[in-house]
């Protein structure tokens, strides 16, 4: 059985991957662990299960010493219903606290800990919530995304704010478009709406014949690195 079990999740993870139409994780890593990234700034998407992986994330990047500092963007107020904002991150440490694991429970002290130390800090602008592309970002703010060294943008919405929800070719160099920002960045994104750039023809050609609702079903993904 836990053969079994183990080859399952190997395929499970494999097929996954398989889902991932532009996979740049390997050149994200390279940044992560190179010495001239120190912080990293989150766009944060969804509250739940979405935001406990994100916090995981966080407490590896920082417990593992690769990142010396953290900050997530946060929203004022949900324009989505499952929007995070300050409060659900610590009503989620809060809820990880009160686990009957100990193990999750050393995860929230370590996580409560972060913050205190400003580790981890937690920002929210109302920038978030506008219907503005991101290339309409407010210098303020966007003087303080110039202070990372990696900017983590999450969430199909945000993905297509970053393109000015415009329909652009699928193949357009998605570094052309997001030149305006100014650190590097990676995209992590689940396809929901037809809105997409940096394919290459013959993935785009592949996708579509085997599932011609590829750019809505949210069954497709991508890593997308732009340096």
């Amino acid at each position: 059985m836990q053969r079994f079990e183990r080859d399952r999740s190997d395929f499970d993870i494999e097929n996954q991957k398989a889902h991932i139409l532009v996979d740049d994780a390997s050149l994200v890593t390279e940044l992560l662990i190179s010495s001239t990234c120190q912080r990293v700034d989150f766009v944060v998407d969804n509250a739940g299960f979405e935001l406990i992986c994100d916090l995981c994330l966080v407490d590896f990047l920082l417990g593992s010493g690769v990142i010396n500092q953290i900050k997530l963007h946060l929203k004022p107020h949900p324009t989505f219903v499952s929007d995070a904002m300050i409060q659900d991150v610590h009503d989620t440490v809060e809820f990880l606290a009160g686990s009957k694991s100990q193990q999750i429970v050393t995860v929230a002290e370590r996580l409560k800990t972060y913050i205190a130390s400003g580790k981890l800090i937690l920002s929210d602008d109302y920038f978030w919530t506008s219907p503005l592309a991101f290339w309409e970002i407010p210098a303020s703010l966007k003087q303080e995304l110039a202070t990372a060294d990696l900017l983590i943008i999450k969430g199909d919405a945000n993905y297509r704010r970053l393109l000015g929800d415009r329909h652009w070719d699928f193949t357009t160099n998605i570094a052309d478009i997001v030149c305006y920002l100014p650190v590097p960045i990676v995209a992590l994104r689940t396809l929901k709406s037809e809105v997409a750039v940096g394919l290459q023809p013959e993935v785009i050609e592949k996708v579509s014949k085997s599932d011609s609702d590829w750019l809505t079903n949210g069954q497709w993904g991508v890593v997308q690195f732009v340096e």
